[in-house]
């Protein structure tokens, strides 16, 4: 088959992984794939880049006060795509957006031999959507309620999302689940030559974070750590990637930081090699989560990464997470509100040999068994045999 995968995501972030890993994935099943996304760098050109049967177009992107532009080009760009090039299959990622919505339905109505597919792996109607003006949201509200309809069929990332094509009404039989898989192998490093490497404490207990981005539940990690850190002295926290934060939080951060003592260590970002020798440094990964319906229909990228690390995961879970976690035992999960509880959780991933033990294991399981690109794309090659049925 030829694949085309439109994606609204910058290169490297978001999104962007779900599709990539995706597309290796059909490739290595012998499909040719089109990846369609941003450039990460700021571009008014479009480039091209070739791996086997994985061709990556970068379409121009240019970031102007802090927030990415051109999603109309591109939309343009998306619709030639679409239109004029010889596809089997057309999956179409966080299709209510603009960008994504207008090339499909101009395929669906076009190009009636191409075979539509949708995927939900965010929340955009009555989640990301409400951050942009009325007009904006009634439309992505629109793209989100009809277009499922013409599809031929649909994937999502968590339960929620899949309920969000039910309410479309798509009949059961074109709904399925694709959830996200580690984007990284776990590091042959022990814990202390992972130390070694990193350059971070040698003795002392250590949790990380990953992440660029984070919300109000930033500081429920925070009040999280100091609860911890009085049963686990000289307990450190390491914030591993951008930390893009506004100022007031910047504010807000201060208190934290002078009572750590110099025990709070932001990282920075660092090249993805790298990446997985900081994860097995650490002695318990945190994955701070919102109580909102943003957070409860995501399925965070990192969470795979998290998985085959081999480092326990400690969470306040919400959502697909909280569902993984307690159905699979495959690390300590907290009331998503509740710091005290989230606190005590990381005591129990640093203190608790044999349970942690028991937890890594059902993490590696996981992810041999189900929670892997190959298992995922071999569904994912059925669901596109049915559409061309």
């Amino acid at each position: 088959m030829r694949i085309l995968y439109l994606n609204h995501n910058v290169e490297n972030y978001g999104t962007y992984f779900r599709c990539h890993h995706l597309a290796r994935g059909l490739v290595r099943r012998g499909h040719e794939v089109t990846l369609v996304c941003a450039s990460r760098e700021d571009t008014l050109g479009v480039s091209k880049r070739v791996e086997g049967g994985l061709t990556t177009v970068l379409l121009p992107k240019y970031k102007l006060g802090g927030f990415h532009s051109l999603h109309t080009l591109r939309m343009f760009c998306n619709t030639a795509y679409a239109l004029f090039s010889g596809y089997d299959v057309l999956h179409t990622f966080a299709f209510p957006l603009h960008p994504m919505a207008v090339p499909t339905l101009a395929a669906r109505y076009l190009r009636p031999g191409l075979k539509l597919v949708l995927d939900h792996d965010d929340l955009w109607k009555g989640g990301f959507a409400n951050q942009h003006p009325g007009p904006y949201q009634r439309l992505v509200g629109w793209f989100n309620d009809n277009m499922p309809a013409m599809a031929r069929q649909c994937t999502a990332a968590s339960s929620l999302l899949m309920d969000s094509f039910r309410d479309a009404g798509v009949p059961e039989e074109r709904i399925h689940y694709i959830p996200n898989c580690p984007t990284m192998a776990r590091s042959a490093l022990a814990r202390d030559d992972a130390r070694a490497a990193t350059g971070l404490p040698a003795k002392s207990p250590l949790v990380l974070s990953m992440g660029h981005t984070y919300t109000e539940s930033l500081f429920l990690l925070l009040d999280a750590y100091e609860r911890a850190r009085q049963a686990v002295p000289g307990l450190k926290l390491a914030f591993l990637g951008k930390m893009h934060v506004p100022d007031s939080y910047e504010e807000r951060l201060k208190p934290y930081l002078a009572r750590a003592g110099g025990d709070i260590l932001r990282l920075g970002e660092k090249p993805p090699s790298d990446v997985p020798a900081y994860l097995a440094a650490a002695d318990a990964l945190l994955l701070p989560m919102d109580d909102d319906p943003i957070e409860k229909a995501r399925f965070p990228i990192r969470f795979g990464d998290y998985l085959s690390s081999g480092t326990p995961i400690v969470s306040n879970a919400v959502g697909e997470i909280e569902r993984f976690l307690v159905e699979h035992d495959c690390g300590y999960a907290a009331p998503a509100t509740d710091a005290a509880a989230f606190g005590d959780k990381i005591v129990e991933a640093l203190t608790d040999a044999s349970r942690r033990e028991a937890i890594k294991a059902n993490a590696r399981r996981l992810i041999e068994t189900t929670l892997n690109w190959d298992a995922v794309t071999a569904r994912l090659e059925d669901i596109y045999e049915k559409a061309r049925r």
